[in-house]
């Protein structure tokens, strides 16, 4: 049985549920956070053993309370996935209200950074660890009226491209996973219509699953991948064809 633990951050998500039902099915145990949205994680996941934490992104204070509590709560910690993200409304560059651009960076790049930052300190002395971030296919054309979430998804892989290079002799692979449109609650807003209109433009004629992010998230997180670093990889249908 294999013996690690992997810290899903943004776990009560519909891809960080499903995320972590596949660490679980695969005999990890499980740190698992939430902010607003919690739900009753033990009747949701099975897992070896498993605890959550109320972690607010904004504050830098309790992102390291909740780091330092896991590292106690768990003996090894092996794998940090970053599924929290807020999305932003539809709306021109001029009609962004400043609130909104903060909220956007503070969640979606700069609590990925902290997280990040405080995952390493546990792990740096570990052979072999990796980090995913949940990306967004949007970064790699734009996206017309949602110019600062797709600001925030690029950071992510120009973070990954970095630490890639920075951490990669500590035995640390960090990876970042861009879903293409995913059938989740976020793109609740989509009508029947859209969501059809939509599917219709991706190769394989659907939308994707949770479980699809969840499946290249362990892929990158397991030892089939333990060469793979530095890298984004899409998940989207064949959306983005280069």
């Amino acid at each position: 049985m294999i013996n690690k633990t992997a810290i899903i951050i943004g776990a009560s998500s519909d891809i960080g549920l499903s995320v972590a039902k596949k660490f679980a099915e695969n005999g990890y145990s499980l740190a698992l956070t939430y902010n607003s949205n919690k739900v009753d994680f033990e009747k949701k996941i099975t897992a070896k053993k498993q605890k959550s934490y109320r972690l607010d992104l904004k504050d830098k204070a309790e992102v390291s309370r909740v780091f330092k509590e896991v590292s106690k709560d768990f003996k090894s910690i092996d794998t940090l996935v970053f599924c929290a993200g807020v999305a932003q409304k539809r709306e021109l560059i001029f009609d962004l209200a400043d609130e909104e651009l903060d909220n956007l960076f503070e969640v979606n790049i700069k609590g990925a950074i902290k997280c990040v930052r405080e995952f390493t300190k546990l792990v740096v002395n570990n052979n072999q660890t990796s980090i995913v971030l949940i990306g967004s296919f949007v970064e790699k054309n734009g996206c017309s009226c949602e110019s600062a979430y797709t600001a925030t998804k690029s950071a992510l892989t120009g973070l990954c491209k970095s630490l890639s290079s920075e951490l990669g002799n500590l035995g640390i692979r960090i990876n970042v996973v861009a879903p293409g449109f995913i059938d989740t609650k976020m793109n609740n807003n989509l009508t029947k219509e859209e969501k059809t209109e939509i599917a219709s433009m991706t190769p394989l004629k659907r939308l994707g699953k949770a479980q699809d992010i969840a499946n290249a998230v362990y892929f990158l997180s397991a030892e089939e991948s333990s060469f793979i670093t530095g890298q984004t990889l899409f998940v989207d249908g064949g959306l983005i064809l280069e």
